[in-house]
């Protein structure tokens, strides 16, 4: 039996549509999986920014509650504020390691790098991959009645590329 021209010349077509269809779907497929990847490091890194915020929260309200007012004229006294300073100066994320003396601060940095009072680590609290200079307290009394304290908290997870940081400029009074 003899076909017409144009059904041979259309064998094949349907099994090509299916292979066709078959290649989008595996590429959508895949695109889902990138952009769960994607949130998952998202939201990681939420995660990681809310827990500086509340690791700097901590220290600022402590530096408030610790400092020593003159009676005079209730100002700062600014010895005891510019004892919280922690590695003033340096690059972001690559701070000079010169740490705080404040018994304030050593504790708070217990905190930031997940360890209890006898330096154990906590499961699940601090930050990953903060080490002593990735930390930098700034404090600046250098106007009367306005004393500045800059925080900044540095980390980088496992499969981080590059280090993350938080800042938070808060005055104590």
């Amino acid at each position: 039996m003899s076909h017409p021209p144009m059904q041979r010349s259309q064998r094949g077509v349907f099994l090509l549509e299916v292979l066709i269809a078959i290649v989008i779907f595996a590429i959508g497929i895949l695109a889902m999986i990138s952009m769960q990847a994607v949130s998952i490091a998202a939201q990681n890194d939420s995660q990681y920014r809310s827990e500086a915020e509340h690791l700097i929260d901590q220290l600022t309200g402590q530096m408030r509650m610790a400092v020593t007012h003159d009676a005079a004229t209730g100002n700062i006294v600014a010895s005891s504020f510019t004892d919280f300073a922690h590695n003033p100066t340096g690059a972001l994320c690559a701070f000079d390691d010169a740490p705080s003396g404040s018994a304030i601060v050593l504790a708070w940095l217990n905190s930031v790098h997940g360890l209890d009072g006898g330096g154990n680590p906590i499961p699940g609290k601090g930050l990953p991959g903060v080490t002593g200079p990735r930390v930098q307290i700034q404090t600046d009394s250098s106007t009367p009645g306005i004393n500045q304290a800059r925080v900044t908290i540095c980390w980088q997870a496992a499969n981080d590329r590059a280090a993350h940081s938080h800042s938070v400029v808060a005055y104590i009074d």
